[in-house]
């Protein structure tokens, strides 16, 4: 494992309390991700958030899997796909939102001085709130 994602992975670590790795193809699963109430609501408050690291800093993340099912008031959300044509390599059915954050992707040298994996997983509530 690289210097880089081993200091990514600590700092995912260091946030969540249940992170999984694995090397292959560079997934990591986020067990019980806390989903922001919104007012019409999610069918879910938690839910597990698999992605993968990229190749290289410089590529900016795109896309993070939850287990099917998730609604928005009742419905499939946006930019949503289930199943997923990728699948994680973790048990069960997953589907993909389709989202990047905003802004540029900037990593640097030092981790936090840059974007990261933790900014990244930071931003799916982002997401969340958008709601549908």
């Amino acid at each position: 494992m690289s210097d880089r994602i081993h200091g990514e992975l600590r700092l995912l670590r260091a946030q969540f309390s249940d992170v999984e790795y694995v090397a292959a193809g560079h997934w990591v699963l986020i067990r019980n991700y806390l989903i922001p109430a919104t007012p019409a609501g999610w069918n879910r408050s938690k839910t597990d958030v698999a992605f993968q690291i990229p190749p290289s800093p410089g590529t900016a993340p795109y896309g993070f899997y939850v287990p099917v099912g998730i609604r928005f008031s009742g419905g499939i959300p946006g930019n949503y796909k289930e199943p997923a044509g990728n699948k994680p390599p973790f048990e069960g059915t997953w589907g993909m939102f389709s989202w990047s954050p905003d802004g540029d992707w900037v990593p640097a040298a030092e981790i936090t001085a840059g974007c990261n994996m933790l900014n990244w997983a930071f931003g799916f509530a982002q997401r969340f709130r958008s709601a549908a």
